[in-house]
């Protein structure tokens, strides 16, 4: 009996180890990398890594989510959006802004896509952007950028598919070549202004790529020792104007049935009706309503039978005597006490008959004078 225990001991050991070496065999210990995407800043800032490369202790860099004011003079602004909540008044201001000696870097609004979007800061100098799907199905290949003013030769990721248009102006003349048709710029009074195809090589995704870096460098510092505004946000007009340019039909059709609605809910059809009260009915209301129904259904015997046993049961509580007492004998008891005959008191106090409306009425007078004499 001792060595129960032993061997159960041992045999959960065996077991124990069996298990531990399949697992051993069988499971090992890796680690994996899984993409969570951009966190902090980074995640509403696709600009974040183009704003900390460009500031310098010489010149400095900051990026924010909209235009507020403007950037001092000799400035480089990068607005890398493209700004359909921009209107006349702040495109002449900007543009104003570039004549007075700022630099400013853009990319075209895609009026293509949206055909009530209007690009009011590059209308005037004729540039819009040009889409070629055919050219989205090759293999992707950087842009070449060789410009004499630059220091190297690099190469950009710009959208093959994307290029831009221009018209050729006497008070405007194109400064860079095309490039391919990624990127124009234009003298205006004593500022550039700097158009681009696109701009997805200067976000987080893609500065590190290539030589992205680099020409960002180039097109922010040639000849520009000043402060430099990024502008992430934009290309969202606010919701109100959204709705006005694009569902203004909607707005218009949900007004009218609101008013349609309101309309017909303060229309009735004919007067209130008042609510029943809620408050609850004495007892005699509901004996009253019995009585009448009775009444109406020619019960009179039972409303007979009904009063005749009230008389008696007050009578045996108040003169257990006299309801002892055999009919006869107490009929003519009450006779005396109502001045009457026995005949009638034996008749309607017990006798059964189906009396009319006439005989119903004297019977119950009677019974209640008899009642109030008790």
């Amino acid at each position: 009996m001792s060595a129960r225990p032993w061997l159960i001991a041992v045999l959960l050991a065996v077991l124990t180890g069996a298990g531990g070496y399949w697992f051993y065999r069988n499971f090992e210990l890796v680690s994996d990398k899984v993409q969570v995407g951009y966190q902090g800043e980074a995640r509403d800032n696709p600009l974040l890594a183009a704003t900390r490369f460009l500031n310098t202790k010489k010149n400095s860099a900051r990026s924010m989510p909209s235009l507020s004011g403007l950037p001092p003079t000799g400035a480089t602004l990068v607005m890398p959006s493209e700004r359909y909540e921009m209107g006349p008044q702040q495109a002449a201001q900007l543009l104003g802004w570039v004549r007075a000696g700022g630099h400013l870097i853009v990319i075209p609004a895609d009026t293509a896509e949206n055909e009530k979007a209007q690009d009011w800061l590059l209308d005037g100098l004729g540039v819009r952007r040009v889409n070629n799907p055919a050219r989205a199905r090759e293999a992707f290949v950087p842009t070449n950028v060789d410009i004499p003013a630059a220091s190297d030769f690099m190469q950009v990721t710009f959208k093959p598919c994307t290029t831009l248009a221009y018209r050729n102006q006497k008070t405007h003349a194109v400064m860079v070549g095309d490039m391919d048709g990624h990127l124009l710029r234009y003298r205006l009074g004593a500022g550039d202004l700097t158009v681009l195809s696109d701009a997805d090589f200067m976000r987080n995704a893609s500065i590190g790529r290539y030589d992205n870096a680099a020409f960002l460098w180039y097109l922010t510092h040639h000849q520009r020792e000043g402060e430099i505004w990024l502008i992430y946000s934009g290309d969202m007009p606010p919701l109100w104007k959204w709705l006005g340019m694009n569902a203004w039909t909607v707005l218009v059709s949900a007004a009218a049935l609101l008013i349609a609605w309101l309309w017909s809910s303060s229309r009735g059809l004919g007067p209130k009706r008042a609510m029943p009260s809620l408050a609850r009915r004495r007892l005699l209301d509901h004996i009253v309503a019995s009585g009448r129904f009775l009444w109406q259904q020619g019960q009179r015997a039972k409303l007979l039978n009904g009063t005749r046993a009230a008389l008696l049961r007050m009578l045996e509580s108040r003169h257990p005597a006299l309801a002892s007492l055999p009919p006869a004998a107490l009929a003519i008891h009450l006779a005396e006490l109502s001045k009457t005959t026995p005949d009638t008191i034996q008749k309607i106090l017990f006798n059964q008959y189906a009396p009319n409306e006439t005989e119903f009425t004297e019977a119950i007078i009677l019974l209640e004078t008899i009642r109030k004499k008790l």
